[in-house]
């Protein structure tokens, strides 16, 4: 990883991987601004907006907790983002459950409900006894391609919605962002893959908060 810098006497661990990190808070703390000052009263809006919020702390604690001050901090530190991310995650997948809701029974909101709150909990427990990192990624995955990948698909499918066109072209955006980490690439020590990976989700989550923004509440329309 990165060599360690010394402001004066404080040192900083793994520098760049915390700056790129606190892009990520830096971008999602505009969008939940953006979404918060629009005031929509839709349930698949008000989860998003909850999405973006709880992903500012995440990206926050990460960086300075997980990275930057590590050394200090311990794996407490960086089990407290993985708690805010995992909870991120399930805010997102439950907009999506949110904006199909209208297209399915009430008996199957309620299941896809329970089996959200079952992941948030399993990912929680399981990275935190475990203490490792691919639980967080295995809910990720969960929430991006179990949740938000068919549920908005169901509403593109139904209604053209063109939130949920935007929202289904981040997805390929987010797997794009696993590329340089999976490889490995790294121009040098001071830009890592870690650092690549973040830069690709400033784009991700930009597209998410355009596609929150066009989302149509479709609760009276059917």
């Amino acid at each position: 990883m990165q060599p360690d810098i010394f402001i004066g006497s404080l040192r900083i661990s793994e520098p760049v991987i915390a700056l790129t990190g606190l892009g990520i808070a830096f971008v999602c703390g505009y969008a939940w601004y953006r979404l918060l000052c629009r005031k929509k009263q839709a349930p698949a809006y008000r989860w998003m907006t909850r999405f973006f919020a709880l992903m500012v702390v995440s990206s926050v604690l990460g960086p300075l907790l997980g990275h930057a001050f590590y050394y200090r901090a311990g794996f407490s530190g960086k089990y407290a983002c993985w708690i805010f991310s995992i909870f991120s995650l399930g805010a997102l997948a439950q907009a999506a459950i949110e904006h199909a809701r209208p297209f399915r029974s009430a008996r199957f909101y309620r299941g896809l409900t329970l089996f959200n709150l079952m992941g948030i909990s399993a990912a929680i427990t399981l990275s935190g006894l475990t203490q490792s990192f691919v639980w967080v990624e295995a809910h990720s995955a969960l929430a991006l391609l179990g949740f938000m990948l068919p549920l908005e698909w169901l509403v593109y499918s139904k209604r053209r919605d063109a939130g949920s066109r935007l929202l289904l072209l981040s997805l390929p955006v987010a797997v794009v962002s696993l590329i340089p980490v999976v490889l490995k690439w790294s121009p040098g020590v001071w830009f890592s893959s870690f650092d690549a990976g973040h830069i690709i989700l400033y784009l991700f989550f930009w597209i998410i908060m355009l596609g929150a923004e066009q989302m149509a509440d479709h609760r009276n329309k059917i």
